[in-house]
């Protein structure tokens, strides 16, 4: 504990800058704008189905626009860089507040996703990576605790504030809480951070991601890190129907978010050091175990008890999966490649974030309860985790791109 305390009191801005940067991405993630599904449905007269549709569309075109302006980390100044994704979440929270139909309503979504969820947390985890290399896990760790803070607070104080002045002037206000925040955070880019660093002839030969999607560690370990934002996100957006067929009060759920933020933070904490010891390429293929274990539970039981159990696996999980994807590629192919790598991927969670409430709601619409979808979910997860065993022979393999 002596050794965090040192290492936060040595580099608390660099850490401090990334940490601001996960919070504020809160104004695209999946949790918070669901918070005005209501609002939405209610002022735009949409079902269930078509906002959902919206918003998966939506997901889906910011996760195509990601891999492009997610690359120009690795060319640019990291102040003019975050400066542009500020920018993007403000006029985001901006169009949104100003809808006036469908059509403006999705530009404001597609915004959201990609400087929110997108952007926001490809530049804290980027520059947080290239800034501490040795201590990447740990690093990575701690920033991603401004996120599970924002998931603690925001949702009561959103839903205060859509009750008092409602969701367009929600909207304002969000926007000008990312400007004076963000503003901040300008402030705390570290010096000494370098974009572009020559580690090897891989990191300065030329990005062609065709290249890049033959790598078999990228096939083999792709399907792992996508299944936390697909399960996660997909069962989140299905709380309230998750709770109907456990005979759950929708009340008692959410009352246990707060244990789930709390069990992300710890696990972050704790898993940072443990990512930096053994290496993420070895802890890859087990730590989906704790959500594997949820789903086992949602299957086998309709206890109470079980809605607090399976938000903290989840929050154990998902807390691991926020960091190690990230550690991995800074591993596997170093600084030099970590913009563009991590921009492709992170499209591919946008997607799987995106998608998985439409999908899992077909099923439902089909008699597939989510009971049973959560046995699907542990089937997945078992594949998933045997495939980036063969990822540990390849680690040191030098790949041209």
């Amino acid at each position: 504990m002596y050794k965090y305390l040192k290492f936060v009191s040595l580099n608390w801005k660099g850490l401090l800058f990334g940490a601001i940067l996960m919070a504020t991405s809160s104004f695209g993630q999946t949790y918070f704008v669901a918070l005005y599904s209501g609002s939405f449905r209610g002022f735009f007269s949409l079902s269930d189905g078509e906002l959902g549709a919206i918003y998966a569309v939506a997901t889906l075109l910011s996760a195509l626009t990601l891999p492009w302006i997610g690359r120009l980390i690795d060319r640019v100044s990291l102040f003019c860089y975050t400066l542009f994704v500020a920018i993007g979440l403000v006029l985001a929270s901006l169009v949104t507040a100003a809808s006036v139909g469908i059509i403006t309503l999705g530009v404001g979504f597609y915004l959201l996703r990609l400087s929110g969820q997108g952007l926001m947390v490809h530049t804290a985890m980027t520059a947080t990576a290239r800034k501490f290399p040795i201590d990447a896990g740990k690093a990575l760790g701690l920033i991603a605790l401004g996120l599970a803070l924002a998931q603690a607070l925001m949702p009561l104080a959103s839903v205060g504030m859509i009750d008092a002045i409602g969701w367009r002037w929600a909207w304002i206000v969000n926007a000008v809480v990312v400007a004076v925040i963000m503003a901040f955070a300008l402030r705390l880019i570290p010096t000494t951070i370098s974009i572009q660093k020559k580690e090897s002839n891989r990191t300065t030969a030329p990005p062609i991601n065709l290249r890049l999607w033959r790598d078999p560690r990228i096939l083999l370990t792709l399907p792992i890190i996508l299944a936390s934002p697909f399960i996660t996100t997909g069962f989140f957006f299905h709380q309230a129907r998750l709770s109907e067929e456990m005979n759950w009060s929708i009340a008692w759920v959410a009352g246990w978010f707060v244990v789930y933020a709390l069990t992300q933070a710890l696990s972050l904490i704790f898993s940072g050091p443990i990512l930096d010891r053994y290496g993420p390429v070895r802890i890859l293929p087990f730590f989906m175990a704790p959500q594997g274990i949820a789903m086992v539970m949602l299957y086998l039981s309709s206890s109470v008890w079980i809605a607090p159990l399976y938000l903290v696996l989840t929050g154990v999980s998902s807390a691991v999966a926020s960091t190690l994807s990230t550690a991995l590629w800074m591993q596997l192919y170093g600084q030099g490649q970590l913009g563009r790598i991590r921009s492709l991927v992170g499209a591919w969670s946008v997607v799987a974030s995106g998608a998985s409430p439409v999908i899992m709601g077909v099923l439902i619409d089909q008699g597939i309860t989510l009971r049973l979808q959560a046995l699907g979910c542990l089937a997945f997860i078992l594949i998933a985790s045997l495939l980036p065993t063969k990822a540990l022979f390849l680690e040191r393999a030098d790949y041209q791109y």
